[in-house]
């Protein structure tokens, strides 16, 4: 029969461990709950002329620090890229670094400029956006290409 100090020296360890798990598992929630989560682009004017463009099933689905865009189940063959999302304040957002998505491509391939062109960027390397609006249904991006208006999906 074990006794129970033993029974305690065997057990702590085992309730530390479990309580370091828990921690660590609530740091992986939403760092912008309002952000985080699939957008629907719906349309997105450049800036330099001033050209309204509408948006026919473009995605942008933002998780922690990766942003997936993608051209879902449309005719127009734009693809799927993810990229990396940096947080730099609450009123701004960088968005870089995208590759082709691995499931539409056999290899880790660098998005072009023109690829991103659609989902109204123009830099595959860096874009970096300021939030105009932000709520829980409407979100609205501006860069120094394009101002982009999505609604929550």
């Amino acid at each position: 029969m074990i006794r129970k100090e033993r029974l305690y020296q065997i057990l702590l360890p085992v309730w530390i461990l479990a309580a370091v798990l828990c921690l660590d598992g609530c740091s992986k929630a939403p760092i912008n709950d309002k952000l985080e989560g699939m957008w629907k682009l719906e349309s997105f004017t450049t800036l330099d002329d001033g050209t309204g463009h509408r948006c026919e099933r473009i995605y942008y689905s933002i998780t922690r620090q990766v942003v997936e865009v993608a051209e879902k189940q449309g005719e127009n063959g734009y693809g799927a890229f993810i990229g990396r999302l940096e947080y730099l304040d609450d009123n701004a957002v960088a968005m870089s670094e995208f590759k082709v998505r691995a499931a539409t491509s056999d290899s880790k391939k660098d998005a072009t400029d023109e690829q991103m062109k659609p989902f109204g960027m123009d830099n595959a390397g860096y874009t970096l956006f300021h939030i105009q609006k932000l709520t829980g249904k409407e979100l609205v991006l501006e860069s120094n290409y394009a101002t982009l208006t999505f609604r929550k999906f």
